[in-house]
């Protein structure tokens, strides 16, 4: 089995790990993390996932590659918010007064969280940085993989199939 095999079959069980994590079958683990800019105002995955689909994004200042993923994120931020995407970054174990100074020189037009002790990047199961997961409204995993999903835009309907309105995400 060559390397990209094996990187697959990694993703998918890590995917298979997730689900296994949460009370429906591949629901994502739910979790309240404060905003890395302000420390009172609380977000809950369940709450958005009501509204929105959610592409959540783990990273760290400290990650080159999630440092590239950046302006790509601030682009799918603007492209899709109107059909419902809300791209969310999970900031993995960095003090809060650093990620705001890095932030002060590569803005993120998308809330930001911070998972200080790790605990939401357990729940995920997370082996590497940057990872993604993007959820439909309702919380369902499409996608779970160290990087961006290529194609972002395949997993927006385009009719009206499965009942799903015209332009959201869809699995």
């Amino acid at each position: 089995m060559n390397a990209r095999g094996a990187f697959a079959i990694l993703c998918v069980l890590s995917a298979c790990l997730i689900a296994g994590c949460s009370e429906r079958r591949n629901q994502a683990p739910d979790f309240t993390l404060s905003s890395v800019e302000d420390q009172q105002s609380q977000v809950t995955l369940s709450d958005l996932t009501r509204e929105k689909s959610v592409l959540l994004v783990f990273w760290a200042t400290w990650c080159p590659s999630c440092i590239e993923e950046i302006p790509i994120l601030n682009a799918w931020q603007e492209q899709y918010a109107e059909r419902g995407l809300q791209v969310l970054a999970v900031n993995v174990q960095e003090p809060r007064h650093h990620v705001l100074e890095f932030q002060k020189m590569m803005p993120l037009n998308y809330p930001s969280l911070l998972d200080a002790d790790g605990e939401v990047a357990s729940r995920y199961n997370l082996m590497a940085l940057p990872s993604s997961v993007l959820l439909a409204k309702g919380g369902e995993i499409l996608y779970y993989g160290f990087g961006l999903p290529e194609r972002i835009e395949r997993f927006f309907a385009t009719d009206t199939k499965a009942g799903a309105p015209k332009g959201e995400l869809i699995s």
